[in-house]
Parts: C-alpha cells; structure tokens; sequence
C-alpha cells in the first residue's frame, strides 16, 4: 500500500512502466535509449515517457531530436528549462522541468499546452520560479513545485481549482492556497511558524499525507479530522503534538516515520503496535 507513492508515479510515468525513454546523457535503471541524431524510430508508438538531457552545446542552441514530434503516444517528457518554449505545442500529459543554475530561462514566461495535466518544477536553486518560466498553468491535477518565498507562485496555486496530488517544497513559512480536492499532498522545508493546522485541516478529500523537514509543530489532532486519510509518510520532523491522536484516525492503515528524534519512545511503539496498522514503519523513527 503506498497511496502517495502509486499517485506520483501514475502522473509522471505510463501507469504500467512501460516505454520509458532517455536520449542524451546516463540512462536511468528502466530507461532504453534513443540516440538524439536519429532521424526517425522503430517503432515510434512505444514511447510513453520521454527524457531529454543535452549536452551544454544543445542547450546554447536549444532543438527538439527531430523524431519528438512523431512520437504519437507520448504522455510525459522530462526538459530542462532552456527546452520549455519548444515543448508547449507538444500533446503530453506530464511535463517535468528541470533547473540548474547552469541554464538560461525564456525572457518572459510561456504557456504549455492547456492539455498537460501533470506539472514537476524541479530545481536546486532559485530564482527563478515557475512563475517566472511558465505561467499561466492549465488546469493541472498533478504539481510539484518549491514556493521560496515567492507570491507569485501563491498565485498561481490560489488560480487552481482542479488539483488531486500537490507536492510543495521549500515552504519556509508561507501558507499554501488549497482550493482543490487533493487526494495525495507534500510538505516539504516549513519553518517554525509554518500553519500547519490552517493547510491541512479540512482538506476532506485528502488520502495521502507527506511531510518532509516540516520544523513546525504537528498537530496530529488535525490529522483525526481528515476522514479518508489512509497513507502518512513523516520524515525529518521532529515536533509532534498529540501523537496518539493518530489512533483514533478512522481510516489510516499506512504510518511510516523516518528520523523524527524517536516520539513514539517503548510504550508508543507498543500502543500503535497492538492498533493493528496495515503498515507500522516506525523502528527508524
């Protein structure tokens, strides 16, 4: 059982892993490769995911491999950011986005193809934003994205209505406008003010929890008026309060705690043991 894990990986590679392919650069375990001068492809229908990385010439000079546009079946496609204007007329489900300080951005932000249903902003450093790279978003229902401090990204999470996984990182301590029907959501890098009960509380829809580096308190009270959680993940967290509220969770079946300072400490693990969880993950806790 792993909600969160199943709902990430549906949104960014074919539901099945298959088709999955890589030109330019080390291939991935699972990945086949594709030579980036190919003209055409065997078989060009067999490419469900995509990954491109040039090398530092093609980024100066940023081209799509010739044959990306005879790829039918493609439902994600993994860019850096130089490639993100070519890829907007592109009929993908998924665009992964990757940042390195190393790379130019467009002069003004661009729009992607309104098709595109799964968003991943992936990057080590900042600026830019995503607001600074693409902007307006469709009517995404998959978003990985870093805030940093950074309104305009509050914005563009204020404008979506039709959200079910959301993945934020870099939080420190700004409060995430939630207005959609989120199934599965990630907190990561709170400060110590972050209001944790305000955006969790209420999100009725929520079956997956995940917070990582959440330096805030956790109230776990919050977490019982979630009725169709079933799936929480906590990792690098160490302020907890009211614990065994847990317990009392209705549906939750998956508990995994990782480098959290020990909080259950012996007579914790043995209450939430004899619960009778689907899946206690808590001796690393």
């Amino acid at each position: 059982m792993d909600v969160f894990g199943d709902s990430r990986y549906r949104y960014v590679y074919p539901p099945d892993g298959d088709g999955i392919f890589q030109a330019g650069g080390i291939v991935d375990e699972g990945e086949a490769r594709i030579p980036w001068n190919a003209k055409t492809i065997e078989d060009p229908d067999r490419v469900r995911s995509l990954r491109l990385e040039p090398s530092k010439a093609r980024l100066r000079d940023p081209r799509l491999p010739a044959y990306v546009k005879s790829l039918r079946k493609l439902e994600s496609l993994v860019v850096p950011t130089p490639f993100v204007p070519l890829a907007r007329d592109l009929e993908v489900r998924t665009l992964v986005v990757g940042h390195s300080h190393e790379y130019g951005i467009p002069a003004s932000p661009v729009s992607i193809n309104p098709g595109v249903r799964g968003l991943m902003w992936v990057t080590s450093v900042h600026p830019p934003s995503l607001a600074q790279v693409i902007d307006p978003l469709p009517p995404l229902e998959f978003l990985h994205v870093n805030i940093s401090g950074k309104r305009a990204v509050e914005e563009q999470l204020r404008s979506l209505t039709t959200l079910r996984h959301l993945e934020v990182v870099d939080l420190r301590n700004r409060e995430v406008p939630v207005r959609s029907p989120l199934r599965a959501l990630e907190l990561g890098g709170t400060g110590r003010d972050f209001p944790f009960g305000r955006v969790v509380g209420g999100i009725g829809t929520l079956e997956a929890l995940r917070l990582n580096g959440v330096r805030a308190d956790i109230d776990c009270a919050v977490l019982r008026t979630l009725p169709n959680l079933v799936d929480l993940t906590v990792l690098n967290s160490k302020r907890f309060v009211d614990l065994d509220a847990l317990l009392d969770c209705p549906k939750l079946a998956k508990v995994t705690f990782v480098n959290c300072g020990d909080p259950f400490k012996k007579q914790g693990r043995a209450r939430f043991a004899e619960r009778g969880f689907a899946h206690l993950d808590i001796k690393f806790a």
